[in-house]
């Protein structure tokens, strides 16, 4: 009996790869017998280098960049195919988890260091990187990554914008010359559908976990939707809210093309092969919704295990109300948390509550 097993991380608890250790020690305990491949995943958020180098292997390269608070970071690309592809994460140029939480404002962070990371990814003769939209702290449009790349930017006064620009630049910008051109491709891994403004745009939706006030909101979302006017595009491509408008830079000016995060991520991952001969399938993540069947890492797992002819099992850290949506996904869905446990009990013991859980479900699964 083969066992796959490809998770998400489960959000500020634990990444994919841990996920996967825990959830291997709960298969053991229920059927010691079975083989169990280790198969860590992500959709372009935090972790995305480390599912890709456990499937693909590389070389990581750390990089030193302007970080998220505009201090110098280091910051790593996984380089592939003799060092012709990159894999690079937003979240490690300007992470939300690089922010202390009383100093997290859209005002101050910037996107300057994905810029760095990128000219020097180019200079070091990459020609193509994969770029994951997930977990920045910004929501500076990704202005400061295009200043980074040569971009000028201007106030209504004509005066040109101090470097390196934050979101506090975004709501002053009123003039931009574009940079001139990467030359490699650029593909944007990225697990959100959102577009640059209006009701479901990054500021409205994504700005109050990233310090946004409830008064910033309506100006960010009216400077993004300026911004979008100056670049002559409506900002509407699914992919444009990406880490706080970041998406929306790559796309129009560097060419990026985006697409579903974990689709793109099981195709360079090679999750496919991987799959052949699974008897089982268990996924998971850290919250799991109706939301979840958008297109989020499981469900598509689940999609492609059903095609394989592969039931699957969804393990989340905790299962909404309306995740009963899922049922027509997976063959059995669970929750590791106990609800009379606060939330940071839960998050203490989630090794021990994912591995009893997936020990649970798995029994009873067997003796179906």
């Amino acid at each position: 009996m083969k066992i796959l097993l490809a998770p998400d991380s489960f959000k500020h608890c634990l990444r994919s790869r841990d996920v996967c250790r825990f959830m291997a020690d709960g298969v053991r305990l229920a059927c010691p017998e079975a083989e169990i491949v280790c198969f860590p995943l992500a959709d372009g958020g935090e972790g995305t280098l480390e599912a890709v180098e456990s499937a693909r292997g590389g070389i990581r390269r750390r990089f030193t960049v302007t970080g998220p608070l505009k201090a110098p970071c280091e910051s790593e690309a996984l380089l592939l195919d003799n060092g012709r592809c990159a894999v690079i994460e937003c979240a490690d140029a300007c992470g939300i988890e690089a922010v202390p939480r009383d100093q997290l404002s859209p005002l101050r962070t910037t996107s300057y260091g994905v810029g760095e990371l990128l000219r020097q990814l180019e200079r070091c003769g990459v020609a193509e990187a994969w770029l994951g939209l997930g977990g920045s702290a910004t929501v500076d449009g990704g202005l400061g990554m295009l200043q980074a790349l040569g971009a000028r930017l201007s106030d209504r006064s004509g005066q040109e914008l101090p470097a390196p620009a934050a979101g506090a630049e975004l709501l002053r910008l009123d003039r931009m010359l574009p940079p001139p051109p990467l030359r490699m491709r650029l593909r944007l891994v990225v697990d959100v559908r959102n577009p640059l403004c209006g009701p479901t745009g990054a500021a409205q939706v994504f700005g109050p976990q990233k310090g946004m006030t409830p008064e910033d909101i309506p100006r960010f979302d009216a400077a993004l939707r300026h911004y979008a006017q100056l670049a002559g595009d409506p900002g509407e491509t699914p992919v444009d809210g990406a880490a706080g408008g970041l998406g929306f830079a790559c796309r129009r000016f560097l060419g990026g093309i985006g697409g579903s995060g974990a689709e793109l991520l099981l195709e360079l991952t090679g999750f496919d092969t991987a799959l052949s001969g699974a008897t089982l399938v268990i996924t998971g993540e850290g919250r799991s919704d109706a939301q979840t069947a958008q297109g989020k890492l499981p469900a598509v797992v689940a999609e492609h295990a059903a095609a394989a002819g592969v039931p699957a099992l969804l393990i989340s850290g905790a299962l909404a109300a309306d995740a009963a949506l899922l049922r027509t996904r997976f063959t059995l869905l669970a929750e590791t948390r106990v609800a009379t446990w606060p939330l940071e009990e839960n998050i203490r013991r989630a090794p021990e509550l994912l591995r009893q859980t997936v020990a649970r479900v798995l029994t009873s699964y067997l003796r179906q």
